[in-house]
């Protein structure tokens, strides 16, 4: 069957994000709002000084650095009071926003700005060097790379000779108007190039259009209006996500706006900080990840800390087992949303009810989509089976940058976009994520989910963080399940490899045991959104068994 939204759908306005955000009718109210706070330092900005600085940048990069409707923009950055300004500024100017990982290589960030066809690099002052490098190869000049962090009271050797700073621009141009959409050019202009984490191979180009945004946003108000008017304080949170990935992207530098709320910046995460600035700011909610649910879960540092403000935990990025589900409620006796979506999506696509989500579910629909659940085949399967979800909405992707076959192989006849992640839904439109496709193990004529071999061995009581691959075993001529799992402080050598696959096996059926055992490592690797880089783990499990083999 056809799985629609238990919401009401809601009308798209014909606006790019910017004026949506900034100059649309009633977007004027309370711009005096502090919508970001720097953690280090603790400065603010307004949602009015936000919107000034941005229109300022925008007229520097049209008028300083000739700057054209459909140009592309990339912003290298760590979170920063700047990135906010860069994202709007760039959109306003009429360019695309390309976001690059804060944490790639000289060699990644070329092959980002060559791919996005990049113009302009915004760059933090952190990775000005490798910025520059990457900037170099793909020929753009060194006036056209921009520094970003630098602030007042910053020494000038920060600034590279031939560069120019995001706020010595500010300072420097007055605002003048701004590129508006309208129309068919809402639907056509791409608003972001986001890249794909790269799980599954070399990342590509998500081309969001200003038309998926704005629904994206739409979308998410429409859910929340009930618990805006139960909780008229704006939501306060300290906002560690990177803003390069689309979750923040849309949560946080466009959610804040768009709500008025308050995000507290960390530039990279660190546990015992993110815990004091909660503290200090009496923050109402938390939009984390699965790592940091384990953290909130299992970790004594927690106790340390007054968290008895936040109203709710909102977790994304990966689905959450019902135990750790359980874990966190229970610890710190506040309600968790959990959400799913895909940078493919634009921002989440489900989102659990309130006030009393369902354990293990990613929630119902959001307004305006529509979704299905098919075999291998196509076919749509009926309520309760499990098979590839696939979702169809105005804020689903446009399609991949230069890659008109991948995109073909997205979407079905029918306009579905193909997410490859293993899914069923209830009677009541809730969902649950089951696994991706492509990462089922193959027992023999069993499939094994990872996802739940990891929920399972995550409540031990010594494992910090689990990973669960197949590996191809000859001699039995079949995939095996084995474990990867990083144990916490104080466990390490006093747990042993049978212990824990005896653990698993004691909870799951006979065909899921790990039969090809558990090794232990310092750290289970994980993107910067927190998903597992299974990928990787799958390779060195590979290598392990070739090993094995070489020795018999």
């Amino acid at each position: 069957m056809l799985y629609r939204s238990n919401y009401p759908d809601v009308p798209v306005p014909d606006q790019d994000i910017y004026h949506y955000l900034f100059e649309a009718e009633g977007r004027q109210e309370n711009v005096d709002a502090t919508v970001f706070i720097d953690g280090e330092d603790h400065r603010r900005m307004t949602v009015a000084e936000l919107h000034r600085s941005s229109k300022r940048l925008a007229s520097a990069l049209r008028t300083a650095h000739q700057a054209r409707r459909g140009m592309v923009a990339a912003i290298y950055s760590f979170n920063d009071m700047d990135y906010p300004i860069m994202v709007f500024g760039a959109l306003a100017a009429g360019l695309t926003v390309t976001t690059v990982s804060a944490y790639y290589t000289v060699d990644e960030v070329e092959h980002q700005l060559r791919d996005a066809r990049a113009s302009i690099l915004l760059v933090d002052r952190h990775l000005a060097i490798p910025g520059r490098k990457a900037a170099a190869r793909v020929g753009i000049p060194p006036e056209n790379v921009i520094i970003a962090g630098v602030h007042e009271g910053h020494s000038p050797d920060l600034l590279f000779e031939g560069h120019t700073s995001v706020r010595r621009l500010i300072r420097q141009h007055e605002a003048m108007a701004t590129v508006k959409l309208e129309g068919s050019e809402v639907d056509d202009t791409v608003a972001f190039i986001c890249y794909s984490s790269g799980t599954t191979g070399k990342p590509k180009g998500v081309m969001l259009t200003h038309r998926n945004i704005v629904a994206c946003a739409c979308q998410y108000m429409s859910i929340e209006q009930e618990w805006i008017k139960q909780h008229p304080t704006s939501d306060v949170y300290v906002a560690f996500l990177p803003f390069f990935h689309v979750y923040a992207l849309n949560c946080i530098v466009i959610g804040a706006v768009l709500r008025r709320d308050t995000a507290i910046l960390m530039r990279s995460f660190e546990f015992k900080r993110f815990l004091e600035l909660n503290h200090h700011y009496k923050a109402t909610c938390a939009y984390v990840v699965p790592p940091i649910c384990l953290l909130l879960a299992k970790d004594p540092l927690v106790d340390q800390y007054d968290l008895s403000n936040w109203r709710e935990v909102t977790s994304g990025a990966a689905s959450l087992g019902a135990e750790l589900t359980k874990a966190l409620t229970t610890r710190l006796n506040v309600p968790l949303r959990e959400g799913f979506g895909m940078t493919e999506t634009g921002a989440g696509t489900h989102l659990t009810l309130r006030p009393n989500p369902i354990q293990g579910s990613v929630g119902v629909l959001v307004p305006n989509l529509v979704a299905k659940i098919v075999d291998q085949d196509g076919n749509i399967l009926p309520v309760g089976a499990q098979g590839e979800l696939c979702i169809r909405g105005p804020s689903i992707m446009k399609g991949y940058l230069n890659r008109p076959d991948a995109t073909a192989a997205s979407f079905d006849k029918d306009g579905f976009l193909r997410t490859g992640d293993v899914a069923y839904a209830d009677e009541t439109g809730h969902f649950f994520i089951v696994d991706r496709v492509k990462e089922f193990i193959k027992y023999n004529a069993y499939q094994v989910a990872p996802a739940e071999l990891e929920e399972i061995l995550q409540t031990h009581e010594a494992v910090a963080d689990a990973c669960v691959v197949g590996y191809h075993c000859r001699e039995r001529a079949t995939e095996l399940p084995m474990a990867y799992v990083a144990l916490k402080q104080g466990y390490v050598g006093k747990v042993t490899e049978a212990e824990l696959v005896a653990y698993a096996a004691a909870r799951t059926a006979p065909f899921k045991k790990l039969r090809g055992g558990v090794e232990f490592v310092s750290e289970i690797p994980r993107s910067a959104s927190g998903k597992l880089l299974r990928r990787l783990m799958r390779e060195q499990a590979r290598a392990r068994a070739e090993t094995l083999r070489a020795k018999l």
